[in-house]
């Protein structure tokens, strides 16, 4: 992908804590009613479980917002709490759990890090989504790609969405967006904005936008 070409269609991903409060429920509401967030995520616990009561609460809120959501690692609570699929390692037998639980029309994603090995196996068992993590710089080291160019080459060479994973500014953003960014997730920093989740989201997606169409 040429320098400076935004991929259409680069979407904001909200990472949820375990801990959800009624309010940050309905904050997740309002940014996904007013089609800033193109998916959340519910972190699991310590314990690799989701916290049952705050899954129920938390899918209720989505479910009114149609924003969909997934649930970190816990395939079972996924099923059991109806969720819209979940978010797992880079397991070929955790992803074959997931589909047999879960069923083909279940979103499944897997966070690879900064593995085109792991990404390109678990590609072609089908998950829905890749999530690369890991330092921006263009070169990690003489084997391992840095973030932002992992992101172009996944971008230029195999079409499962792919999500650039929790990055923390604005420049970082546009630039994993050149790169060819399917999503872009957000989490600590979004959460602690002085002006409320709502509106962290909806100026990182105003500030998507206008870049996207400045570089066309």
């Amino acid at each position: 992908m040429a320098e400076n070409q935004t991929r259409a269609g680069c979407e904001l991903y909200l990472i949820v804590p375990p801990e959800v409060t009624h309010d940050m429920a309905v904050h997740v509401a309002e940014a996904g009613s007013a089609g800033t967030i193109a998916c959340a995520l519910l972190q699991c616990g310590q314990d690799s479980r989701i916290h049952r009561d705050h899954a129920e609460m938390l899918l209720r809120f989505t479910r009114f917002a149609g924003l969909p959501l997934v649930f970190e690692r816990d395939i079972q609570a996924a099923a059991e709490l109806g969720a819209d699929g979940v978010h797992i390692p880079a397991d070929e037998d955790l992803y074959h759990d997931a589909r047999k639980v879960l069923g083909e029309d279940a979103i499944v994603g897997a966070e690879c890090g900064l593995s085109r090995h792991d990404a390109l196996i678990l590609g072609e068992l089908g998950v829905d989504y890749v999530a690369f993590k890991g330092p921006l710089n263009d070169t990690a080291n003489s084997v391992e790609m840095g973030l932002a160019a992992l992101v172009q080459w996944w971008s230029e060479t195999v079409i499962v969405p792919c999500v650039a994973w929790d990055t923390e500014n604005g420049c970082t953003e546009r630039r994993l967006a050149d790169a060819g960014a399917d999503f872009i997730a957000k989490g600590n920093s979004v959460w602690a904005h002085p002006e409320g989740l709502p509106a962290a989201m909806r100026k990182l997606s105003d500030m998507l936008a206008e870049h996207q169409a400045s570089t066309q």
